[in-house]
C-alpha cells in the first residue's frame, strides 16, 4: 500500500497564495495602467480636473525649473503648448500635472522654438502620451545638433501629425484670436537665421534660430521669445518699423496683422540670459507684464543685463522660481487677469 500525502492548507500556506495573488494582480494591473499611463507620471494623472471657462484665453507658464513650457488655453476650446522643458523628471510631471488638471487629451498646435534641451528635451514624451494634431518645429537641417531635438524630430516624424516650420508669417487663426511667428525668416532665405544654423551651429546661431511667437485675443497680446538672441530681436523691430513707415502690415495673416508696440505680456528670452537681452526690444513692446521661466542654474540667470533692460519699461518681472506657475487670463471684453500657483512669500 502506497502511502499517500495529504496537502494541508494552513494558515502559513494560505497567506502566502494570498500574497502571490495579490503581487501577480499588482503587477498586471501596473502593466495594463502602463499602457495608457506612463508609471513613472502616474502621480501626474491623479489630480482633480479644473473646470475650463469659455471664450477666454488662458496662458500659463508651467514652472518647470530652469526650462520652458507654456500652455496656451484658447478661447474655442483648443491648445497651443510651446515647448516641454528639458525632459526631466520633475519638468515632465509639472507639464502633464497642469495638462490633466485642465483635461487636455489633445494638443492642437504643439511648438518647438529651439533646438536647446530646455525647450524640447521633453516634447518626445509629450508626443507619446497626448494626441497632437499639428506640430511647428525649428528648420533645422541637422537633426542630431542635440540629442533632445534628435528625439523630438525622431518622434515627431513617426507620429501622424502635420508638420510646419516655425517662420516668419506661420501659424494659425480662430475666432477673435491669432498666433504667428515673428522669426526667424522662410528657411529658404540665404540671409536668414535657419540658413546660418545650418552652416554654423554656433551658439549665437543657435539663439538667433529661434522662434519668437506672437499670440492675440481680445486686443491683448503676448510675446513669446524663446531663447532668442538680441540681433533676432532687434531685426524683428527694424523690420516692424521699415513694413510700418511703408504702409504695409506686418507678419498679416488671415485678416490679423501685427501690431508690435501693442504688447501686454512679454516672456524674457532665455531665462534672462545677457545675449538674449535687448533694451529696443522691450521699449518697442512696452508691455505691462514680463514673464521668466528660471529655476536654479549655473550661470546665473536672470542676469544683471537682462533684469536692467527689463527694468527700463516693467517695474517687477514675474519668475516663475518665485511664483510657481504663473497664469494670464484674458476674457472677451479684454480684461487680463493674473494668478499664480504659490503664495509670495
Amino acid at each position: 500500500m502506497t502511502d499517500k500525502k495529504h496537502f494541508k492548507f494552513t494558515k502559513g500556506r494560505i497567506a502566502a497564495i494570498i500574497t502571490a495573488v495579490v503581487v501577480f494582480l499588482l503587477i498586471l494591473a501596473l502593466i495594463i495602467i502602463n499602457i495608457f499611463i506612463p508609471i513613472r507620471y502616474l502621480s501626474a494623472y491623479f489630480v482633480e480636473e479644473e473646470e475650463r471657462e469659455d471664450g477666454v484665453l488662458a496662458v500659463t507658464f508651467i514652472d518647470v525649473g530652469y526650462g520652458d513650457s507654456t500652455l496656451c488655453e484658447l478661447p474655442d476650446g483648443k491648445v497651443l503648448l510651446i515647448d516641454g522643458g528639458d525632459g526631466s523628471h520633475q519638468s515632465m510631471l509639472a507639464i502633464l500635472r497642469k495638462l490633466n488638471e485642465r483635461g487636455v487629451d489633445k494638443i492642437d498646435y504643439l511648438v518647438c522654438t529651439s533646438v536647446l534641451s530646455e525647450y524640447c528635451g521633453g516634447l518626445a514624451e509629450i508626443i507619446q502620451f497626448k494626441e497632437v494634431e499639428h506640430i511647428f518645429m525649428p528648420a533645422v537641417s541637422n537633426s542630431d545638433i542635440t540629442e533632445a531635438f534628435s528625439q523630438f524630430v525622431d518622434e515627431a516624424e513617426n507620429s501622424e501629425a502635420e508638420i510646419s516650420y516655425c517662420q516668419f508669417g506661420e501659424g494659425a487663426t480662430g475666432e477673435d484670436y491669432f498666433f504667428t511667428f515673428l522669426s526667424p525668416s522662410s528657411p529658404d532665405d540665404p540671409l536668414g537665421y535657419y540658413s546660418a544654423l545650418n552652416s554654423s551651429a554656433t551658439d549665437e546661431n543657435i539663439l538667433n534660430a529661434s522662434a519668437v511667437l506672437w499670440l492675440e485675443y481680445a486686443g491683448r497680446s503676448f510675446a513669446f521669445t524663446s531663447s532668442a538672441g538680441r540681433q533676432a530681436l532687434e531685426d524683428i523691430v527694424d523690420s516692424y518699423e521699415i513694413t510700418v513707415a511703408a504702409g504695409d502690415k506686418f507678419a498679416p495673416i488671415g485678416n490679423y496683422s501685427v501690431n508690435l508696440e501693442g504688447c501686454d505680456v512679454v516672456s524674457v528670452p532665455g531665462h534672462g540670459r545677457e545675449e538674449c537681452s535687448s533694451a529696443v526690444w522691450y521699449e518697442t513692446l512696452s508691455p505691462s507684464l514680463a514673464v521668466i521661466s528660471v529655476g536654479e542654474n549655473f550661470s546665473g540667470y536672470p542676469s544683471a543685463q537682462a533684469l536692467a533692460d527689463i527694468g527700463s519699461v516693467v517695474d517687477t518681472p514675474l519668475l516663475t522660481s518665485e511664483h510657481g506657475n504663473i497664469t494670464v487670463t484674458v476674457n472677451s471684453n479684454g480684461v487680463i487677469n493674473t494668478t499664480f500657483s504659490e503664495e509670495e512669500e
